[in-house]
């Protein structure tokens, strides 16, 4: 009963710190990727690991049946450390760009037309253009009366079909240049039109409007990195989604999955202890966060927190399972061992 009623006050009167022990996943402070999905629609995002949020996602989408393709800059390949505004790459789609060109062209046309309306023309240039109005209308009747001979010839088998397509081709030719010539005849004597003028503005202002749309969304097919790190290309192996990332190694998070039970004895703040296999060596680091959502896994209800490392890894330690033990409070023997037992109940 003495020995009983000593370790009982032992239990009681000593303490020691209660330690959760589990393993963890080492990733950047931050990672920005950029993902192609199926539909060719692509997606950027900026992860703060330490922090745990999401700082910044964007939808770049395309049209159904459009051409579009991702290529890396070369100079990347060879030099994956990336400065922050630094191209990373560039987004091509054959119907943007088809847009942008037919843009470009009726612009080019629009304002041809309006040079046109606003020059004006003198009485003698209207007498030059009556007579290359007249001069083609003449060459036309000439062709005619060459073409009806050659048609005779050709129903005589005296010309070949292909002599006979050449002279018809000629007089099509001949009838395209009169219409021409007769526009421009007809145009230089009708006079100013102001209405014509103003309608041809508002089309420029429109289209040149549509242009600087498009030119702002094209800016956005220039990848730049939003972050100095480095590199990291990939393809997703469960949704065969290419994946470009740049990792920031200047901070290190853990994620640290912890059972529902023992959340409670974790706050931030809390000392955390971390061995790396392949650097075979033990490193320290604090909680940052825990959070609330619950997980099943492995039949275990699962929370997950988040822990800072307070020393630098090499890059083969990103994405690498560690072992933690993260130190929480200062409990009693007696104390401990009521937790043990639950713990294992609960199991």
């Amino acid at each position: 009963m003495i020995i009983l009623a000593g370790i009982y006050f032992a239990s009681s009167e000593y303490t020691t710190h209660y330690a959760i022990h589990t393993r963890g996943i080492v990733l950047p402070g931050k990672v920005w990727e950029l993902q192609r999905y199926a539909d060719g629609n692509f997606i950027t995002l900026l992860k703060d690991n330490v922090n745990g949020y999401t700082d910044h996602y964007n939808v770049t989408e395309f049209s159904r049946g459009d051409v579009v393709e991702f290529q890396l800059l070369k100079a990347i390949e060879e030099n994956p450390l990336v400065k922050k505004g630094d191209t990373v790459g560039f987004i091509r789609s054959n119907e943007e760009q088809r847009k942008y060109r037919q843009l470009l062209d009726e612009l080019e046309v629009l304002q041809s037309e309006l040079l046109f309306f606003t020059t004006g023309l003198k009485p003698e240039d209207i007498d030059v253009s009556r007579e290359k109005m007249k001069l083609a209308e003449q060459d036309l009747n000439t062709e005619v009366l060459l073409f009806r001979r050659n048609q005779l010839l050709f129903q005589d088998s005296v010309i070949s079909q292909r002599e006979y397509e050449v002279f018809e081709n000629i007089l099509r030719l001949k009838e395209a240049e009169l219409h021409v010539k007769s526009a421009e005849f007809q145009s230089a004597i009708t006079g100013d039109k102001p209405e014509q003028e103003l309608l041809i503005r508002s089309k420029i202002l429109q289209t040149s409007n549509q242009l600087e749309i498009l030119r702002e969304r094209l800016n956005y097919f220039t990848i730049l990195s939003p972050l100095d790190g480095i590199i990291k290309k990939g393809v997703d192996l469960l949704t065969d989604r290419m994946q470009i990332s740049v990792w920031d190694t200047s901070r290190l998070a853990v994620t640290i999955p912890i059972e529902v039970i023992d959340k409670k004895h974790i706050i931030p703040g809390n000392i955390v202890t971390f061995y790396s296999q392949s650097e075979k060596a033990q490193m320290s680091g604090k909680v940052v966060s825990v959070d609330n959502t619950v997980k099943q896994i492995n039949n275990k209800q699962i929370v997950f927190a988040t822990a800072e490392l307070d020393d630098h890894l090499s890059l083969e330690t990103m994405e690498e399972l560690v072992e933690v033990k993260i130190t929480a409070d200062e409990i009693t023997l007696k104390e401990y061992f009521i937790r043990m037992f639950n713990k294992t109940i609960s199991r």
